[in-house]
């Protein structure tokens, strides 16, 4: 079953999984030079949004552990490894074209990568405030 940090820390969660996921597709867009290619864009992000808010959970990526604790950012590459294809398969679905094991594995790479420096981050300005509360109690 999974598992919620307090809502203060979840919400921080949440809106950079959001702007991170967005931001990581926009630039994958960029370097394919398709940023006019709005609709696809658009089901990209949504897709991967809703495959990360299906499957991320289930690895503890929003539990208190792995939100303030940096060594515990290796659940978000898990997460990712199942979320990608999961979002691959819907944007293939949506937009009725063929899925790549090149654009999956790409995909697994770049957003596993920059979502676990992002949560590392997090974990670590996460336990730091921690730390300064209790030196502060």
């Amino acid at each position: 079953m999974p598992q919620f940090a307090d809502r203060s820390l979840l919400r921080w969660a949440i809106i950079g999984d959001i702007v991170v996921l967005a931001i990581v597709t926009i630039l994958g867009f960029a370097t394919h030079h398709t940023l006019d290619a709005y609709w696809r864009m658009f089901v990209t992000v949504l897709v991967t949004l809703i495959a990360w808010a299906v499957v991320a959970p289930w690895f503890d990526a929003f539990s208190t552990t792995t939100l303030t604790r940096p060594s515990s950012v290796w659940k978000i590459l898990l997460a990712t490894v199942v979320a990608t294809p999961l979002a691959a398969f819907l944007r293939g679905w949506f937009l009725g074209i063929e899925v790549s094991s090149t654009f999956i594995l790409t995909g697994i790479a770049f957003n596993g990568l920059v979502m676990m420096i992002w949560r590392a981050a997090l974990a670590a300005s996460a336990a730091r405030t921690s730390r300064q509360r209790t030196a502060h109690s």
